[in-house]
């Protein structure tokens, strides 16, 4: 199967689906991450590598777009980019952000997929809020889960590559995520999990 997971930024990504990014890939899957935004700042190059590095822990590609966070809106531009993407790659599976997320980049992103898959095929499913996030999500909204316990040390590898993130969050960041991947894998009865919102399943 071909994956594609779209998200906005730098560690967005292996903080909420690492372990399952590493399992799809451990079972013989091709796994495209695409990240939309620039980050800005004195540290945006040094994040851009930090992404790249945890791409390659996990074993996905890694594609990198330029959208200037200050014009980075949900208009019919971003959908077609989008579409044009998904033509382009033929994904079976569509993992992106939840729209419900705290963070505006983050519901633009969700928004724009959601929209783009809205004439296809393609089995879509919505990660957790970014950590650390502001708004709860309701748990009614989790439907699927995925066992990670075998590859959970892979997903907390992943994310370690992001060190300007520890440095901004302090290690309360990597603490939350085990917290989260432990309490998701106590709801399914094994020792870590990650949920998500399947949004739509096609049976092929």
């Amino acid at each position: 199967m071909k994956i594609l997971v779209i998200a906005a930024h730098p560690d967005d990504i292996e903080p909420q689906m690492g372990g399952t990014i590493a399992k799809y890939i451990k079972e013989g899957h091709k796994v495209k991450m695409v990240l939309l935004t620039r980050t800005g700042g004195k540290i945006e190059y040094t994040r851009e590598k930090e992404g790249k590095e945890a791409a390659r822990i996990l074993g996905g590609e890694l594609i990198q777009y330029a959208y200037d966070q200050d014009d980075f809106a949900y208009n019919r531009k971003l959908v077609c980019e989008v579409d044009n993407l998904i033509a382009a790659y033929g994904p079976d599976e569509i993992f992106t952000m939840n729209y419900i997320d705290s963070h505006q980049d983050h519901q633009i992103v969700s928004k724009a997929v959601i929209s783009a898959c809205r004439k296809n095929n393609i089995n879509l499913y919505l990660f957790e809020n970014v950590l650390p996030g502001g708004n709860p999500v309701v748990e009614e909204q989790f439907n699927y889960y995925v066992d990670i316990t075998d590859t959970f040390e892979i997903k907390m590898e992943s994310i370690k590559a992001h060190q300007s993130q520890i440095k901004k969050f302090g290690i309360e960041w990597l603490e939350a995520i085990e917290a989260r991947s432990r309490f998701r894998g106590f709801q399914m009865n094994v020792k870590y999990a990650e949920a998500f919102k399947l949004v739509k399943y096609f049976r092929r």
